[in-house]
């Protein structure tokens, strides 16, 4: 019984700085004037399937899976998760405010943790969101249009937690995180990754058409990665998890030093 009682006080313990953490992350999150600036951005691909629609064009869901996959995959994407990721916790790092919870006797996940969490939700809300109303506005009221749109939500909302991480694991692991997210999401996922023979298996964009094309409709899109894109996705998230919390407590170590 003691050792149960002393069990459940060590989780007590560690999921107080948790909620707390996540707090302070969301209103410092949706507080800012960046969050309006991703919205706008995130609202772009709607606007744009609006005019198309408007344009009278957008009618047959011709253009659904290259507005999804070519707009909101490829670059709207990348870059609000690079936003929010990088101010989840680089903007405390960069500003000396992180130094309170850093000196706290807590395991550094439970630091990375509930920031991912809050800084992948909000991605994962923003274009979810988009993804459904750019699918309802172009996919032209059909089974096939909506299949489509399901699939690439499911599949943006993991590729949220999965872009988030790596560039929360960079804020941890530089003070130059956003511009190298930037690099990253421009060179390596825009246009390295995939072009080779076993770059697929590194690149977070290829593991959102993989999870399209296993639970779209045929045809919808082809990957070589298919369904293994989903336990690509997962592993990917805790290993870039663990080295975040692996660098955030080497941080504190140069704090100290």
């Amino acid at each position: 019984m003691n050792h149960g009682s002393a069990a459940d006080e060590r989780r007590v313990s560690q999921v107080g700085p948790m909620v707390v953490i996540a707090n302070v992350t969301a209103r410092a999150l949706v507080g800012r004037r960046r969050s309006l600036l991703m919205l706008l951005l995130a609202g772009a691909p709607v606007l744009l399937a609006l005019l198309v629609r408007i344009g009278g064009r957008g009618g047959s869901g011709t253009a659904l899976v290259p507005a999804l996959e070519g707009l909101l995959v490829t670059t709207v994407l990348p870059l609000v998760a690079l936003v929010f990721g990088t101010a989840a916790l680089g903007s405390e790092l960069d500003d000396g405010t992180a130094v309170h919870v850093l000196t706290k006797p807590i395991p550094r996940w439970t630091i990375v943790v509930p920031k991912l969490v809050v800084a992948g939700g909000l991605t994962a809300i923003l274009l979810v969101a988009s993804t459904l109303l750019t699918g309802a506005l172009l996919g032209g009221g059909t089974s096939r249009g909506f299949s489509i749109t399901v699939a690439f939500a499911i599949a943006i909302a993991i590729g949220s937690f999965v872009y988030t991480s790596i560039f929360l694991a960079l804020s941890a692991a530089t003070s130059r995180g956003l511009i190298i997210g930037l690099g990253y999401s421009l060179l390596w996922e825009g246009v390295l990754a995939g072009s080779l023979p076993g770059t697929q298996l590194l690149s977070v964009h290829e593991y959102i058409r993989g999870m399209v094309a296993a639970i779209g409709p045929s045809n919808t899109l082809t990957s070589v990665v298919g369904g293994q894109g989903f336990v690509a996705a997962v592993v990917a998230l805790v290993l870039i998890t663990l080295f975040a919390s692996l660098r955030l407590a080497a941080y504190e170590v140069r704090g100290a030093e």
